[in-house]
């Protein structure tokens, strides 16, 4: 679809959702700066923006999508998205408002999809849970750190989750017990391409000061190594098997090499820094640089960790 095809299809489908309480429910808001709400601070205007409060809106506004064709796709934290300068050219779901108070059971934990991950990290050392110490800094919500299996050193997101609700690309609403195909480094294979809604977590109970002592050494061990309150969008390179992005990079003599305003980051060779005024096009330009050159000098070619909507 053009671009104005799509805008249209896309109002008409959601047409009979825009007044009363429904229109509350659904949040439709149109030209949405998507750049502003991102980590790295890069992209454009989404003309057609849905934050829906619950799921059976969120199930209906699908399925109305779905009618009609019209792409979509998810907007959690922004802590891993590029948004292309234009903006996007689909209808975005924001999970903001999907962020209720975490309901503590024993040792498991029902969280929303839009759920801060460092304030739910918090919530559980308050608690007495363990299991997602390293998560403490990970920038982001809970379905965002769920669908990229956020990770740092040992610990990934996904090895403490035994359900999923979720919403099909149809609209429809399942729930999804995690398995040994679940989870994969950084993706979630067994997840579908719809929206995470909620989350079921399966922890530990551990003594309070035990957690927050793991917590302070992961904290502490951030702040040395990685750029900690540059705007940036967290990795741009996966780890490749049995290596690191970060020191390929910096073997290849680009730490702090830029394009345009952006750089990259002078402590950590896998993070590129939003210098002030970067855009989505001197992103992408350095993505291009640092994979080439690492391909050429060592053999390996990374691969994105990042989100890229153009």
């Amino acid at each position: 679809m053009t671009a104005r095809a799509w805008i249209d299809a896309a109002e008409a489908a959601l047409a009979g959702m825009a007044d009363g309480d429904d229109a509350t429910r659904l949040g439709l808001q149109r030209g949405v700066s998507i750049g502003e709400r991102t980590y790295i601070g890069v992209g454009g205007k989404a003309p057609i923006l849905l934050a829906p409060r619950d799921t059976e809106i969120l199930a209906r506004a699908l399925a109305r999508l779905a009618a009609t064709g019209v792409r979509w796709e998810v907007l959690g934290a922004g802590s891993n998205l590029l948004v292309a300068d234009a903006g996007p050219s689909f209808v975005v779901v924001a999970t903001e408002r999907l962020a209720g108070e975490p309901v503590l059971a024993g040792e498991t934990v029902r969280v929303g999809a839009g759920y801060p991950v460092p304030r739910l990290v918090q919530r559980l050392q308050k608690a007495g849970l363990t299991g997602l110490e390293f998560a403490e800094g990970i920038p982001g919500s809970v379905g965002g750190a769920v669908r990229m299996n956020a990770g740092w050193h040992e610990g990934e997101f996904g090895s403490t989750v035994a359900s999923l609700e979720t919403v099909t690309r149809a609209g429809t609403v399942e729930t999804i017990a995690a398995g040994a195909g679940t989870f994969a480094y950084r993706r979630s294979p067994g997840l579908g391409d719809g929206i995470v809604t909620s989350a079921l977590l399966k922890l530990r109970l551990d003594d309070p000061a035990r957690v927050a002592e793991r917590m302070r050494a992961y904290r502490d061990h951030r702040v040395r190594t990685q750029p900690v309150g540059e705007r940036n969008a967290g990795c741009m390179f996966k780890n490749p098997a049995g290596d690191h992005a970060g020191r390929l990079i910096d073997a290849c003599g680009l730490k702090g090499r830029g394009i345009g305003r952006v750089m990259v980051s002078p402590i950590h060779a896998n993070f590129f820094i939003n210098q002030g005024g970067a855009t989505c096009r001197d992103v992408m330009a350095l993505i291009d640089l640092v994979r080439d050159t690492v391909s050429r000098m060592s053999g390996v070619t990374l691969e994105s960790e990042v989100v890229t909507w153009t």
